[in-house]
Parts: structure tokens; sequence; C-alpha cells
């Protein structure tokens, strides 16, 4: 999936110029910096669904999304990982949060099961080490993205997981989330689609907000 639909353009291109082009690129001090990280890309496709849906695609489509969000709030600026099809290791990935002293660290992700195509729903990862100084921020954000993202898209809560990840290695509240199974041929479909994408882009956007605001009045 290379590119947006023929719709999906459309929409995009009118909620533009509702907004107004001379807000694009427009340099202001902002409340909150995020760093975004579309998994994958380049010549790691990810995980492949049975349709042949790369994930990496996926990915940077939903991660362009809340970057679209973000040039028209007047409290986050988002800053992506990679903006076009290609590869990042993961220490230059948080390396760019650490450099920029990013407020959150989000990688976005889809989820596959080798043996189990049924397999389905969405679940919010964290690194594993519970002895992080960001740990309980993460831990806290991931149930959040976790709730609001299930309750919003309908589909199976899995809950959030502890991996080992190299999210470890960003230096503020980092999570990973896995926004549904390629690898189930239904769930594959619906992340193919812009409304899905579109729907998990406003979500993390609105959650992430809603968790830097909460924070900072602690």
């Amino acid at each position: 999936m290379k590119a947006l639909t023929a719709k999906a353009f459309v929409f995009v291109i009118v909620l533009v110029c509702i907004c107004g082009w001379g807000q694009i690129g427009q340099s202001q001090a902002k409340r909150f910096l995020v760093v975004i990280d579309p998994g994958h890309g380049g010549w790691d496709p990810g995980a492949i669904g049975y349709y042949g849906t790369q994930e990496k695609d996926i990915n940077l489509d939903i991660a362009r999304f809340i970057r679209l969000l973000g040039l028209y709030d007047d409290e986050i600026s988002i800053v992506l990982t990679r903006s076009e099809d290609v590869y990042v290791p993961h220490r230059e990935r948080t390396g760019l949060a650490n450099r920029l002293r990013a407020d959150l660290f989000v990688s976005i992700h889809a989820n596959a099961h080798p043996r189990h195509a049924a397999a389905n729903g969405i679940e919010v990862l964290v690194h594993d080490d519970t002895n992080l100084p960001t740990y309980p921020q993460s831990r806290t954000l991931a149930l959040l993205l976790q709730k609001r993202l299930t309750r919003a898209l309908g589909v199976t809560d899995r809950g959030i997981k502890h991996q080992t990840l190299f999210i470890r290695w960003a230096e503020m509240p980092a999570v990973l989330i896995e926004t549904g199974f390629l690898t189930n041929p239904a769930e594959e479909m619906s992340l193919r689609s812009f409304t899905y994408q579109w729907t998990v882009a406003q979500v993390i956007f609105n959650t992430i907000k809603e968790y830097l605001r909460s924070a900072k009045t602690r």
C-alpha cells in the first residue's frame, strides 16, 4: 500500500484547505514535542499480510496522519523518525528523540502471528525493565492508549505487554503500539482502510495530548 486511495487523498486535501495552507511549515514554539516512529521501512518490510500488505506502509500511513494532526495543533509538535520508505536503525530512532529532548516516544507497528491467522486485536508494549526511570510513566501511557484504542475501534483488548524492546534507549516515556494483526485477513483489510488508519491516528494523537496535559499538571 504505497499510497492513499483517491477518496482518502481528496479527504486530506479538503482537510488541509479547511485548516489553511498558511499554517503548514510555520515555526512556532509549542508546549510539547512528540517523536512518532513508523516501524520498519526500506529493506525491512516488517510483517506481511495474507493479501501481501507490508507492515512498513501501514506504519508510515498512520504516522503521517498523526503528523498532519500535529500541524494544526497549538500544543503538540510531531516529528517522525522517517517520513518515507527508508530503513532507520533503532539507535537512530531513539537517538533522534533524545537529541530533541522529546516529551514522548511512540513507535507504530502492526502485529503478526505465524501460526494463528485468527489472532486479532490491539496491544501496547512497554519495555520489561521495571527499573527504568521512565517505566511508571510509560506504563501509564500504555494503559491509556490501550483503553482508548480498543474502545474507539471496537476490537479485542489484548492488554499491555512487557518485552525487551529498543524503546528502552529512549530517555523519555516510550511505548510501542501494535495497531492490529496483518496475519488476520479481516484485520488486514481494516488496517489497509483509510477510515481505520485515520481513527487510529486521531485516538493516538488525542490520547497523547490528554496524557501530556495531565502529566504537566502533576
